[in-house]
């Protein structure tokens, strides 16, 4: 989740040190002239009532005070400093207040050779105050910068153990974004041992601010909490050790335990301040809402930023972040119309587009338009708007980026994926890797498994099946595409019938139901079929198979080459020829009969020449002996005895293997040539 740049600014918080060190010079003004005018019963009350915080009355002691006795400079004093509390709520007074503590200046060195050390201070104070009220940039003017440090350099050479002139180096070096410098004058501070308990409060104060802009945020917050020790109802401390806690609840990197801590010590912090109506309230109700955010509370967020918005007017990262919240509401209801997404969609787009977005909230930014594109069934925008998520630049480096563009380059793979064009969506994928972690490995590697996955065809079955005739032909199968990102579909599959003995190819025409294959062919031709099942996916991976040949066989054994020739007379008969041929099953030799039917009017009317496979009579040159087991050239000899002569007929009966008989039928006939009679 986005994390704002929320935190009090470096101006902001120099201006709260210097409102503690402010208070310093009144203080140390007491200590160095408290002895010395306690007699002054008027400069007394106005003492107890400054103490009181009644500041009618002080200035009413002040001004009997400095009348009672004209010569006395700690009313003066006191009068300036109270000037100087008025220029925070008007800045007009910081002229003044620096106009009086230069009249004291002088008064003191032409009474004594040198001001006091409350003096110098002030007056360095005070200048650089009524500079920065003038201003017109928030910033301190840097030339009044650099005088109020040559003020305070000077006031050095005359007080040289000062810790509170150091106190006031250390703000203005922190005032100059000189961090080394101001830890050199946190350090002299120290080494001088000079410095007054009141202004401890401030020491403490910009140690803890040093540490704000070193990041240490724990550390900073314990700084802050030694102010609270000093000045328990001060509420600079509280403002920064609310600006402590919102750089940890903010930060990217911070301890998850830590974070909430110091959540829990933000929201003490926030109720405080809302009492005092600070006016820094809206930046950390605002720094709130995003640790929520990240928390994965958006309904409580959208509340912290309610509360933000009645205190102040929220910048810009805040309606971000009310953009943000607003989606997330809407996403955890499922409520995906593009009403109540409108207000959400119209701040995220005038993100991509402001000079204000940083890189994280343009990459942000994108990435939930692209959300919502693809939430509402818009998935060529949602690819675009996730590409131009894509594109963000990864340098200057940031932890945020890389890990965000992981998730990015995610959701492009599923985009793609779901488009059907899976070679960007593991380009996507592929580029996720890197800056994934753990979990998101793990479901990279498990989607890109499934990208990559090969078709499978499972339980594939070709028989033959009686459905309309003898010769029909069922196949079915089991097909998945786990790759797919689509259903499985008719052109991902072929399925063709291959005829060998014919040499012919044909589709064979299929259905599907879900992933199961089904079809049929239908009285089939005699022949030998090859039935085979491609499947192929996108990537054009496939997986397929071939059946074993299947018969169709449905012709009989016939008998061929027949000898005597059908029709023909022959002159002498010895054996009966022919030759049986089966095409696909084979004949069935011990099923083979072969008849031989005598002419009309013979003794005999026939004789079986084979039976159950076997010759039934020797050959003449006994070549073949008696059952002879035939083979499919038959050579059928005939009986010994004289046969008339006359028309034969030769019936021959085979079955294949498969059980297909058939009979084979041609007459001849015997015509024996007569013999001349001799001579006489």
């Amino acid at each position: 989740m986005l994390r704002i740049p929320l935190q009090l600014t470096v101006r902001s918080s120099i201006e709260l040190a210097v409102v503690g060190i402010l208070t310093l010079v009144g203080l140390v003004l007491i200590l160095g002239t408290l002895d010395e005018y306690k007699s002054g019963r008027a400069f007394n009350r106005a003492m107890d009532n400054y103490a009181a915080g009644v500041f009618e009355d002080v200035y009413e002691g002040v001004e009997e005070a400095t009348q009672a006795k004209p010569s006395y400079d700690a009313p003066r004093e006191l009068h300036a400093k109270l000037v100087i509390d008025e220029g925070y709520r008007n800045p007009a007074k910081f002229a003044e207040a620096r106009d009086t503590f230069e009249q004291l200046r002088q008064r003191q060195e032409a009474a004594g050779g040198r001001a006091s050390a409350a003096v110098l201070i002030g007056l360095a104070v005070a200048d650089l105050e009524a500079a920065r009220a003038q201003a017109t940039k928030p910033e301190a003017p840097a030339a009044a910068v650099a005088e109020a440090r040559k003020r305070l350099e000077a006031a050095l050479t005359l007080y040289p153990n000062s810790g509170d002139i150091h106190v006031n180096l250390a703000t203005i070096a922190l005032l100059e974004n000189d961090v080394a410098r101001c830890n050199k004058e946190i350090a002299k501070v120290e080494e001088a041992g000079d410095i007054s308990i009141d202004a401890l409060p401030v020491l403490y104060n910009l140690k803890g601010l040093v540490q704000l802009r070193e990041k240490h945020f724990a550390a900073a917050g314990a700084e802050f909490e030694k102010v609270k020790e000093f000045a328990p109802e001060a509420e600079v401390p509280d403002l920064n050790l609310a600006a402590a806690n919102a750089q940890v609840v903010l930060a990217a990197d911070s301890d998850p335990r830590l974070a909430d801590l110091a959540a829990t010590s933000l929201r003490s912090l926030i109720g405080r301040l809302a009492k005092s109506k600070s006016p820094v309230l809206p930046r950390l109700c605002e720094a709130m809402a995003s640790y929520l955010l990240k928390r994965g509370a958006p309904a409580d967020a959208l509340q912290r930023l309610a509360e933000a918005e009645r205190a102040g007017k929220l910048t810009w990262q805040g309606r971000f972040n009310q953009a943000l919240a607003q989606y997330l509401v809407v996403r955890a209801a499922r409520n995906f119309r593009r009403d109540p997404l409108a207000g959400p969609v119209a701040e995220l787009a005038q993100a991509l587009t402001s000079a204000k977005t940083g890189r994280r909230e343009r990459l942000i930014a994108a990435a939930v338009l692209g959300t919502i594109d693809a939430e509402t069934g818009n998935i060529k925008r949602a690819i675009a708007h996730f590409e131009s998520a894509a594109a963000t630049p990864t340098h200057p480096p940031d932890p945020f980026i890389p890990r965000a563009l992981a998730r990015v380059h995610m959701s492009l793979g599923a985009l793609h994926y779901s488009t059907g064009a899976p070679a960007k969506a593991i380009e996507h994928l592929d580029k996720a890797l890197p800056n994934a972690d753990d979990e998101q490995k793990r479901q990279i590697s498990l989607f890109l498994k499934q990208v990559r996955a090969t078709p499978v065809i499972r339980d594939f079955t070709v028989k033959r099946d009686k459905l309309l005739t003898d010769y029909d032909l069922q196949v079915s199968a089991n097909l998945s595409l786990p790759g797919s990102p689509k259903p499985l579909a008719p052109e991902d599959a072929t399925l063709t019938l291959t005829d060998t003995l014919g040499g012919t190819t044909r589709p064979l025409p299929f259905r599907l139901n879900g992933p199961l294959l089904y079809a049929v062919a239908v009285n089939l031709p005699q022949g030998r079929f090859r039935v085979e099942l491609t499947l192929r996916d996108y990537l054009g991976n496939k997986d397929s198979v071939t059946s074993e040949t299947l018969e169709v066989d449905r012709e009989a054994p016939r008998a061929v080459e027949l000898d005597p020739a059908p029709g023909t007379k022959v002159p002498k008969l010895t054996l009966v020829r022919c030759r049986l041929e089966d095409t696909l099953s084979g004949v069935d030799l011990e099923k083979v009969r072969v008849m031989l039917r005598y002419p009309l009017g013979s003794p005999i009317g026939s004789r079986q020449l084979v039976m159950a496979g076997r010759y039934q009579f020797p050959s003449a040159d006994g070549a073949i002996p008696r059952n002879t087991p035939i083979t499919s050239e038959l050579r059928c000899p005939l009986p010994a005895d004289k046969l008339p002569p006359g028309e034969y007929k030769v019936l021959v009966h085979a079955a294949d293997t498969a059980g297909k008989a058939g009979d084979t039928e041609w007459s001849f006939t015997l015509a024996p040539q007569q013999q001349e009679a001799p001579a006489p």
